[in-house]
């Protein structure tokens, strides 16, 4: 960081801290001490008594149990996550202002947009996540552009963040993949030049293996968390689709004789997209019991079985169920662009709003009906990249977009199997971030593509 700093030249530098400055304070100002909603206090509750569980992967609460060392409450989680933020709109504005300063502006554009503003004050693992991974993407684009490898430090930086980034979300590892691949990419100057595909596979596994392993290993041997089955929210989810389709009854029978069961109720309450107006709904009602270990077994066994029996009706479900995460049909639930506040909490946590948080949270909710609003929007560009750079001879950066794009599609395609909600915008939020360094790279690359003058290639 500080070598890139010293390389700079002085007006670009002075403009990249003067923004970065006013970007950091204008987050500061507005959502200080940070947003929390029940999942991040659920976290933060396991942070605080170390008593971890697998309802949300324990590494983000594991890291905040060391910060709770130094101050309570979120706010050191909240000041790093937005200092991460902004280190990569620096590192970002250093490479672009020396490459391709006449688009430079593309990356203001980005870090201020109203789908990056609404969530990068919520202490989420989604945001976690992007940001994490953001900082690493920046680290690795300035030296990708620099036509140099990765130094060590550099490569420890962007693995560690690239890690905490996969480990705190359940459906991040497909989305790390390609990451590893970039990564793998930009360690060696060589990759510059020509790309050994069998190569960069074979490494890019290896380390999704060491990921995982390092995952396992500190989940198993530091955080040691009780089993609370997330998955049975998404087994009793198909169950319910398949029943209500079939009127074949799946369910295991510790289900079946629970005295809360109530199939009238499934039917009425049913969404193709969550089970979650059944699970937590609004009646006070407890339709499914909780379960052991045995239990979810059994229950893991009739979900296998009633797929196997019922292909098409799993299918179907699951398809309606996407187009519906997607905002593409509805459900007749409202999407969430922002969470500006903290949840009522045991914990004495409270946020006061300024007229700066009103101002932000305007300027976003204004902009609820443009497309670029809706998931579906990002899946699109998502697609239309990928169609593109196999075509465009003018990205020479095409390696880099391809990391960035199918980054984006993986994480998002694992929806299809374990979606959780229709109403959170939160879950697209690495998507919109991918897919939008993936289209500056792209308008980068398209005006310094190479023209043709007689036999004589020059650049523009």
């Amino acid at each position: 960081m500080l070598e890139i700093i010293k390389k700079a030249n002085r007006r670009q530098l002075a403009l990249a801290i003067f923004i970065t400055s006013i970007g950091f304070l204008l987050n500061l100002l507005a959502y200080y001490p940070g947003f929390l909603s029940p999942d991040s206090l659920d976290q933060y509750q396991q942070a605080l008594t170390h008593h971890y569980n697998t309802w949300h992967p324990p590494i983000m609460a594991g890291f905040w149990s060391l910060l709770l060392k130094i101050h309570p409450g979120g706010v050191l989680m909240f000041l790093i996550q937005i200092s991460v933020f902004w280190i990569s709109f620096l590192l970002l504005s250093l490479t672009f202002l020396k490459h391709s300063p006449k688009f430079y502006f593309l990356i203001p554009l980005l870090f201020f947009a109203p789908i990056i503003q609404n969530f990068v004050g919520n202490v989420w693992k989604d945001v976690g996540l992007a940001i994490s991974w953001l900082l690493a993407i920046a680290i690795m684009l300035h030296a990708f552009y620099e036509k140099r490898g990765l130094n060590k430090l550099e490569s420890i930086i962007c693995f560690i963040l690239l890690c905490y980034g996969c480990w705190i979300r359940i459906n991040a590892l497909p989305g790390v993949i390609p990451l590893l691949g970039m990564f793998v990419y930009c360690r060696s100057k060589d990759f510059h030049l020509n790309v050994p595909i069998k190569k960069l596979f074979f490494n890019m596994i290896g380390l999704t293996l060491i990921v995982i392993g390092l995952q396992i290993g500190i989940t198993k041997i530091f955080l040691k968390p009780s089993n609370t089955f997330p998955e049975y929210k998404l087994f009793v989810h198909d169950l319910s689709g398949i029943f209500i389709k079939t009127n074949h009854l799946y369910f295991p029978d510790y289900i079946k004789n629970y005295e809360g069961f109530d199939t009238a109720y499934i039917k009425k309450k049913y969404v193709y997209s969550t089970f979650d107006k059944i699970w937590w709904n609004n009646d006070n009602k407890r339709i499914i019991p909780d379960a052991n270990a045995e239990q979810m077994l059994e229950l893991q066994n009739c979900w296998i079985n009633a797929i196997f029996k019922n292909p098409i009706v799993y299918l179907k479900n699951r398809i309606n169920g996407f187009l519906q995460f997607l905002r593409i049909t509805k459900s007749g639930s409202e999407l969430a662009l922002t969470y500006f506040y903290i949840h009522p909490n045991e914990f004495g946590l409270e946020f006061r709003p300024n007229r700066l948080t009103s101002l932000l949270h305007e300027y976003i909710e204004i902009q609820r009906p443009m497309p670029y609003m809706q998931p579906w929007f990002w899946l699109l560009l998502n697609l239309l990249i990928l169609l593109m750079v196999q075509h465009a001879r003018f990205i020479k950066s095409k390696w880099m977009v391809l990391f960035l794009a199918y980054s984006s599609l993986f994480y998002i395609a694992l929806e299809f199997f374990v979606y959780q909600a229709d109403t959170e915008f939160r879950y697209f939020y690495w998507n919109f971030i991918a897919i939008s360094l993936a289209i500056f790279i792209m308008v980068v690359d398209f005006y310094n593509k190479p023209i043709l003058i007689g036999k004589q290639v020059v650049q523009e």
